[in-house]
């Protein structure tokens, strides 16, 4: 329990005399110190395929009215997340005032962020990092951020909470190219690259693209895995009058890991 003390001098002098001084009694007032702290953990983004790299942020906030001691946040992974060395960044959100925070990063399980510096009342300690996905066959990676420290002093009780981020993986994932310059009359290509990131296969149902005006469509063409899915138009896919290609293969699957490829072929008329 913190006192607050407090005591007076008083000046004065006699008619006639010389300055003096007399001190006033000791008052003593009880402090009611509270002692609080609130973490946040987030991940961006929050889907993720194997290798990505994922941006992670912790707040670490002074709930109470009473300063802490030797904050600190653990992390606790699974073995799904590893660590990119000297990504760490911090910083103290305190009085109005922003400031850089020394980090020492202990690279065990769970990895240790611990910070120099106190945490004021009211304070907060932004501490963002990054961690490659290391995981090959988890859909679901969770991961637990326990933020610490020490009561009153640094030899204090420690107080802690925690929070979690969850990422999931895209099972799915799709990528256009085109060309990067063209003239008039040029034949060009559209690509889909369709990556089955999952362990299982997925059925590809259909793919729409709307072709810009100044494309005169040709032809599209499907492979998975490299072997070409033949296509027949009306059956397979529609062009409408607008440029809405439209492509709705029958039973074709990707399998897992495999790759699909769309290639849409056209003229440019502009």
């Amino acid at each position: 329990m913190a006192i607050l003390s407090n005591q007076g001098t008083l000046l004065y002098t006699p008619q006639g005399g010389t300055q003096s001084s007399v001190v006033s009694n000791i008052t003593a007032t009880e402090l009611n110190v509270t002692y609080g702290l609130e973490v946040t953990h987030a991940a961006t983004p929050s889907t993720f395929v194997t290798g990505d790299s994922i941006s992670y942020t912790v707040l670490l906030r002074n709930t109470g009215t009473g300063t802490l001691y030797n904050p600190f946040v653990t992390v606790e992974t699974g073995g799904a997340l590893d660590y990119q060395e000297g990504s760490a960044t911090a910083y103290l959100y305190a009085n109005g005032a922003v400031s850089a925070v020394p980090v020492t990063v202990i690279q065990n399980s769970p990895i240790t962020f611990a910070f120099g510096d106190v945490l004021p009342t009211g304070g907060l300690i932004y501490l963002n990092y990054l961690s490659t996905v290391i995981s090959p066959t988890e859909d679901v990676i969770v991961s637990t951020a326990t933020g610490g420290a020490n009561e009153e002093s640094p030899t204090g009780v420690t107080i802690s909470d925690s929070d979690t981020a969850t990422i999931t993986r895209t099972l799915l994932s799709v990528v256009k190219t085109a060309p990067a310059t063209a003239e008039v009359g040029d034949p060009i290509n559209y690509q889909f690259t369709v990556t089955n990131n999952g362990a299982t296969p997925i059925a590809l149902d259909g793919l729409e693209d709307q072709l810009p005006a100044g494309f005169s469509f040709v032809a599209v063409a499907l492979t998975v895995n490299g072997a070409t899915v033949p296509l027949t138009e009306g059956v397979d896919y529609t062009v409408s009058a607008g440029g809405l290609l439209q492509l709705t293969p029958t039973d074709v699957s990707i399998p897992a890991g495999g790759v699909a490829t769309v290639t849409v072929t056209g003229v440019i008329t502009l």
